[in-house]
């Protein structure tokens, strides 16, 4: 096995590596690194100077190391041989003996450092278990070299301040710490045992990074061989305890070695392995279990009974071979034994495996490396678990077994330290936290060494491999390149979606050997780039496409527009004129033939402005690129029958259409009624489905008009003198321009006017479903942030005061009085500009506050305060009508929906009384129940039955206290009263009427249910005899005669109902019956109950071959025989 000094050496290799590797990363990527025309590493010197600094930095670095390491390993010796406060536990001068002899101890391991072997370098192995378990003994025979010998002898060191309790056995290959005994049981002073223990544990952790490396638990042989079970369960419980203490304490995950000493107590176990030489006794025997992260298997302790029967397997095959080299009879006997020995130590061994290592919910599971048996010294007498129980058996002496009389061994010790414990060093965790940043660093630096040699075999690679992907890439994309795209397509929207797919790809493949914004890498720059000259080619591609393609699609759609536009002069004029662009590409302007195609491309393409904006896109590439778009061939027939046709056309007009296009590439500019209402427009909607999203158009607007009055239609109309190419004419005189301008400027006014009152009428209020709903509405209305207020303010805004320049923030001009082009739109919306005219009276703060009162009516109508009558609706109702359309309109739909909902809310909240009155019992009481459910097991008590039906009961009270003075109860179906009608509530009237009828059938004689009827039982043919019993109630009839009796419902003893029946032999026939307090409506029932004349009712059963039949006669006509309220009746 490797020295821990060889790692250190090994560190150092790769430290000089690294170093190596930063070096020739400096020299060789440092001329290319820079900052712009900076570059700091392009000389020779300061390439020099840069990795000079790496190595000072790095040599400064491993000195800051070694001295942290050494600062910690002094800390850590001070730490342990601080004298703390319990000076009084033994004399001064043993404590300072111990003291300076342990600081002496620390100085030699201080200067053994520099050869790899200090405090923080060997591995640290804690010793646990119970006083007298062997643990000194283990290691005193355990073969280890211990330095220390020549100065302080064979004996370890005794600990000093707080481990005094602790033996320090420092060897070549690791540090032992031999806990004592008592910290262990903690039994003599269990809190000043607890408190050394964990304050030893709180040092292991705050002074080193990986606190230990091992845990060898000692468990005695002795401890197994004890006949008391209890005492050996709670052994194991301590050890689980102080384990589960030192994981808590170090945070750490620490492989847990359990060995078995002083098996030599075990009857047998000198004589079995005395043939063994000093090899053979330094072999390991036990067993080792599976690391949690090396399998992901079960829970370790459930394979340690497998692997133990392993091993008594391996001693049982080894019995044989023994018995054959002994003589003796004795000893042949003792060997002969022992694998019985050791199975009955078996039960007792998993026990202690179990409870000291096995998993439960409360904490970590300790984890159990393996189970080693061993033998320090053979001192003391064996234990014959065998003889001991055969002797118990039959009653008989059992004699001591002769204590070892040879020269002691040690036994399976030396190569269980060497080659597991040791070998293992590197399996326990660290500190969590320390290790995750070491872990970090670890992973950091690697990274960085990685990244550094990429960045190196880069370097060496150069620009081929670069411009070579560069060019797989280019390929790549362009290897989606569709195969055509045809004129043939199926539609005129396939074929735009077709060729913008072959632009696209185009544009990507572009892009991707040149990316736009972006500086070439340098990486692709050293050498042969590539990325220039294939972007050309595929520019040149790209415009080749855009030109038989874009191009002449957009001819034919402006051509096949000059025969649908015949009747729209404006419209006509302006195809005609990017029609004719397209074939004089001295005469194109960008701009207007874009917004043409996109008027082409929204009704191609209306719900995909995505797409209509790819299109854009790729059409001002052509257009603006230097001997990009072609000269497209023209239908010059076509040219002049439309020049002919536009001849005939009002100039104006013709005008004005140029005017509006060239506004509509200027959306961003243009209100938006979404912004300018706020958060709480969204009480608006557009009649016409269009978002308030949507930009107003921005012609119509205060700074559009501004422009156009000031110089824009004038400019337009010296745009259109000077576009006579377009028709061809003669050009036009001053005169002729002037009054060509008044004609445009009479159309514009007359749509301004026409879309902002387009706008007004288009907008109404959403609809409301509830009085909360109406309630929030009038709110927001009526509030400090209306957006009534808001939307009046962004109209007077652009309907007032037109071509007078405001300052920033002005809603008025200083001087109010309008020029004349702005007249007409000023005294359109005169009316409703007035409403929020400061000046005007607050007619509009009139509206709101009326709003607002509504708001705060409505709040109370969920509760029932307020009814379709309260003032504040009826005022606003009123007040609508004073209010100019579209707020007359606006208002007044809102009070009477308000209305509306407030009287179905009164209706709501009469119901919610009901279900308060009825309450969930009425549920529990009818739903699944009998009569209610005619097929139903169940029924409802006549208890609860009286407590909700009886007079006074829960729907009576109800009745009476919220419906009695509202309802019409003259008629066959009650209704309310016209006085106090609720609307929305006639399902609750119905159901006080069913509760009414049932009232009446049932509760005629006082609270209790009662029904008087008179049983006829007529002669019977086939029937011998015939009786009917109903609540303790009889009525009998012979053959040939006729029976009645007057009975109630319910009789004197409820519960039963049975009609019994014989022949006329005498012989019984299956009688008809039903128990519980409902039998009689039941047995009714089953004998299908029908009405036979007036206040008479039939029921028939079968009996053996034939029938029999009873009549019935109610005693009032208000009786619930063959009715179906019952059924009918259901819970609120």
């Amino acid at each position: 096995m490797p020295h821990l000094s060889d790692f250190t050496r090994l560190r150092g290799l790769s430290d000089a590596a690294l170093l190596l590797a930063l070096a020739t990363l400096v020299w060789v990527g440092g001329p290319y690194l820079g900052l712009g025309q900076w570059q700091p590493l392009r000389s020779v010197p300061a390439r020099l100077l840069a990795i000079a600094l790496v190595v000072v930095g790095w040599a400064v670095w491993r000195w800051l190391r070694q001295w942290r390491a050494k600062l910690r390993q002094r800390r850590m010796a001070d730490a342990l041989a601080d004298g703390g406060g319990d000076s009084q536990t033994r004399a001064d001068e043993e404590q300072a003996r111990l003291r300076g002899r342990f600081a002496e101890a620390m100085k030699l391991l201080r200067r053994r450092r520099r050869e790899g072997h200090g405090l923080d370098v060997l591995p640290w192995y804690l010793l646990i278990g119970a006083p007298g378990s062997g643990k000194s003994t283990l290691l005193e025979h355990s073969g280890q070299n211990f330095p220390l010998q020549q100065q302080f002898g064979s004996q370890p060191l005794a600990g000093v301040g707080g481990t005094r309790s602790c033996d320090w056995w420092f060897a070549d290959r690791a540090v032992f710490l031999d806990s004592a005994g008592r910290w262990t049981t903690q039994e003599s002073d269990a809190t000043a045992d607890a408190a050394a223990w964990q304050g030893f544990l709180g040092l292991l952790r705050r002074h080193r990074r990986q606190p230990l490396n091992g845990v060898i638990v000692a468990v005695s042989a002795s401890d197994l061989l004890d006949p008391d079970d209890a005492r050996r369960a709670q052994h194991a419980r301590t050890l689980r305890r102080r384990l589960d203490e030192l994981g808590e304490r170090l945070r750490a995950t620490v492989p847990v070695y359990l060995v078995l000493t002083k098996c030599d107590l075990i009857a047998g176990f000198t004589d079995f392995f005395a043939d063994l030489d000093a090899p053979g006794r330094a072999q390991v025997w036990g067993l080792t279990l599976p690391a949690p992260r090396a399998a992901a298997g079960p829970d370790p302790t459930t394979l340690f009974p497998v692997e133990l029967e392993r091993l008594l397997e391996r001693i049982d095959a080894r019995v044989i071979d023994r018995l054959r080299d002994a003589r003796d009879p004795y000893r042949r006997a003792t060997m002969l034994s022992f694998p019985q020995q050791l199975r009955l130590l078996q039960p007792a061994l998993a026990d202690v495996v179990q409870s000291a290592f096995g998993a439960h919910g409360y904490g970590a599971q300790p984890w159990l490396r393996g189970m080693y048996l061993t033998s320090g010294t053979q001192q003391g007498h064996a234990m014959d678990r065998v003889m001991s129980a055969v002797a118990g058996h039959f009653g008989l002496a059992m004699a001591s077994l002769p204590p070892a009389l040879d020269k002691p061994r040690t036994y399976f010790v030396a190569r269980l330290l060497e080659e597991v414990i040791f070998a293992e060093a590197g399996l326990a965790g660290g500190h969590a936290r320390g290790g995750r940043r070491w872990r970090v660093l670890q992973l950091a630096a690697w990274v960085g060494l990685s990244v550094s040699t990429l960045l190196l075999l880069s370097l060496l690679a150069g620009s081929y491999a670069h411009n070579a992907q560069l060019i797989a890439d280019v390929r790549a994309v362009l290897q989606q390149y569709p195969a055509d795209a045809r004129r043939e397509a199926d539609t005129e929207q396939g074929y735009y979606v077709a060729a913008l797919q072959r632009f696209d790809i185009l544009v990507k493949a572009r892009d991707t050997a040149l990316p736009p914004g972006r500086a070439v890498p340098w990486s692709r720059r050293v050498g042969l780039y590539q990325g220039a000259a294939l972007a050309q080619d595929v520019q040149r591609a790209y415009l080749r496409d855009l030109n038989a393609l874009l191009l002449p699609a957009l001819g034919e759609a402006l051509r096949d527009g000059l025969d649908e536009a015949g009747n729209a002069p404006q419209r006509l004029y302006q195809l005609l004129k990017g029609y004719l662009m397209l074939g004089e590409p001295a005469r194109r302007q960008v701009g207007q033939l874009a917004s043409l195609a996109m008027q082409q491309w929204r009704g191609l393409f209306p719900q995909d402005p995505a797409l209509r904006a790819a299109l854009d896109t790729h059409l001002r590439a052509l257009l603006s690129a230097s001997a990009g778009a072609r000269a497209l061939p023209l239908d010059r027939a076509q040219v002049e029958r439309t020049r002919a046709s536009l001849r005939t056309a009002q100039l104006p007009a013709l005008v004005y259409g140029g005017l509006s296009l060239a506004q509509a590439g200027r959306g961003a500019q243009a209100p938006r009624l979404d912004r300018r209402l706020g958060l709480l427009g969204d009480v608006f909607q557009r009649r016409s489905g269009v978002p308030l999203s949507e930009p107003l158009p921005a012609l119509f607007t205060r700074e559009a008009f501004q422009g156009q009055i000031d110089g824009g239609i004038d400019q337009a109309v010296r745009q259109f003198a000077a576009d006579d190419w377009v028709l061809g004419s003669a050009p036009l005189d001053p005169l002729a321009r002037s009054q060509l301008a008044r004609g445009v400027l009479a159309l514009y006014q007359r749509d301004y006017i026409a879309a902002w009152q387009g706008l007004m009428d288009d907008l109404q209020l959403r609809p409301v479903a509830t009085t909360a709903q109406a309630s929030a509405v009038a709110a927001k209305l009526g509030g400090p942030g209306s957006p009534l207020k808001a939307l009046l303010s962004l109209l007077r805004e652009h309907t007032t005061a037109l071509g007078v320049q405001l300052a920033h923030g002005q809603e008025t001009a200083a001087d109010p009085s309008p020029r004349a082009e702005a007249e007409p739109i000023e005294r359109h919306f005169e009316a409703l500009n007035r409403l929020s005219d400061p000046t005007s009276g607050g007619a509009l703060d009139q509206a709101l506050a009326t709003l607002n009162q509504m708001s705060r009516s409505l709040l109370t109508a969920g509760v029932g305060g307020a009814d379709q009558n309260d003032p504040a609706l009826l005022i606003a109702a009123q007040q609508a009508g004073q209010l100019p359309p579209p707020l007359q309109g606006w208002v007044a739909a809102l009070a009477g929906q308000s209305r509306a909902l407030v009287a179905d809310g009164a209706g709501d909240a009469l119901r919610s009384r009901e279900r308060q009155a009825a309450g969930q019992d009425c549920a529990l009481f009818v739903r699944g129940r009998f009569p209610f459910v005619a097929q139903a097991a169940a029924e409802i008590p006549l208890r609860d039955f009286a407590e909700l039906f009886a007079p006074g009961g829960r729907l009576d009270r109800f009745f009476q206290q919220s419906i009695a003075d509202k309802a019409d109860t003259g008629t066959r179906n009650w209704r309310w009263n016209e006085a106090t009608p609720q609307v929305g509530a006639d399902d609750v009237l119905q159901r006080a009427q069913l509760a009414a009828r049932i009232q009446q059938m049932f509760f005629a004689g006082g609270a209790q249910p009662r029904v008087d009827f008179e049983v006829v039982l007529p002669a019977q043919s086939g029937v011998g005899r015939l009786l009917l019993e109903v609540d303790g109630q009889r009525v009998e009839t012979q053959a040939g005669a006729a029976a009645s009796q007057s009975m109630r419902w319910p009789g004197p003893q409820p519960g039963m109902a049975r009609l019994s029946a014989w022949d006329i032999a005498g012989r019984p026939l299956p009688p008809v019956e039903y128990r519980g307090a409902w039998a009689w409506f039941r047995l009714l029932q089953a004998g299908a109950l029908r009405p036979t004349g007036d206040m008479r009712y039939a029921a028939q059963y079968p009996s053996g071959q034939g029938e029999v039949r009873l009549e019935l006669r109610p005693a009032s006509l208000r009786h619930p025989f063959a009715d179906t309220t019952l059924q009918q009746f259901r819970c609120p």
